[in-house]
């Protein structure tokens, strides 16, 4: 079996592989300084003033809504993190195995191998694939490929020498034979393309999951404190207003036409008979 086949894809390592088979604006608004609350918008209809509620009484719901948008995105970025992570795990078990294996292997299984390409693979970094002939017939249904841990130079280098040599996993070889190049032990995991760009993109949700993190945090205080103005808001308004019921339903009416005392259930002047239409 081609070179990778312990967990990788074509030049690189495939995530959960195994050995016996391969796979290819919100506006933020603070407390007032004198110590009041929201204006409600006035509308006035048949005499009588109306109130509704004020824009700012929506910003919460709008709060709402980035805060759902922020723990999605902070989910969706938990979820590559961690799988970038796994990559990065799988990375070093298949360099532990290929190193062991390397470690272990006896002399007849070193064997030099015909170089057949070379590709750009992760990380900006080059594989080579290659071949091995067992009685005229190739061994594997396809080439066998290296890591992407060449530069472009190192890679030019072997593909021109036309050979390549590698350690084979058992004898006699077989279509089930695993292999890796013979020098994979001199580079570093800091060499290898699909180390590189899964550290890379394990970084950035990292980052990116921090501040999604703070954005959520910010988010909340302000919900929650905005939340708490305008519950008092509403308990001095509802005071207000039931005062102000208090104090209109009290307040007696005099006839605008002799100025005499019109009690609420009076239609006529007591002393003059004027309609109350005449009256406040």
């Amino acid at each position: 079996m081609p070179s990778g086949s312990h967990g990788g894809s074509r030049g690189g390592h495939s995530f959960g592989g195994s050995r016996a088979g391969r796979s290819s604006g919100f506006k933020f608004t603070s407390n007032n300084r004198n110590n009041t609350y929201y204006q409600r918008n006035r509308y006035s209809i048949y005499g009588r003033s109306y109130y509704g509620r004020p824009t700012r009484y929506y910003s919460n719901s709008r709060i709402g809504s980035l805060i759902s948008f922020l723990v999605f995105a902070l989910i969706v970025c938990g979820a590559l993190f961690f799988i970038q992570q796994s990559q990065v795990n799988q990375i070093k078990n298949d360099q532990l195995y290929y190193f062991n294996m390397i470690e272990t292997a006896e002399p007849n299984q070193y064997i030099t191998a015909e170089v057949t390409n070379q590709f750009l693979g992760e990380g900006g970094k080059y594989y080579i694939t290659y071949k091995l002939n067992v009685t005229g017939y190739d061994l594997w249904y396809e080439d066998g490929y290296t890591y992407s841990i060449y530069t472009a130079e190192e890679a030019s280098r072997i593909f021109r020498s036309g050979q390549i040599l590698i350690v084979v996993d058992r004898l006699p070889l077989t279509s089930r034979t695993d292999s890796i190049n013979a020098d994979y032990m001199d580079f570093e995991l800091s060499d290898d393309g699909s180390y590189i760009e899964a550290s890379r993109l394990r970084n950035i949700s990292f980052t990116v999951g921090g501040i999604l993190i703070f954005a959520l945090v910010g988010s909340l205080v302000y919900y929650f404190k905005n939340m708490e103005l305008h519950q008092t808001y509403e308990s001095e308004y509802q005071s207000k207003s039931t005062q102000q019921i208090n104090n209109q339903e009290l307040k007696p009416d005099y006839c605008l036409y002799c100025g005499s005392f019109m009690s609420k259930n009076d239609k006529k002047c007591p002393q003059c008979g004027s309609a109350r239409s005449y009256s406040k």
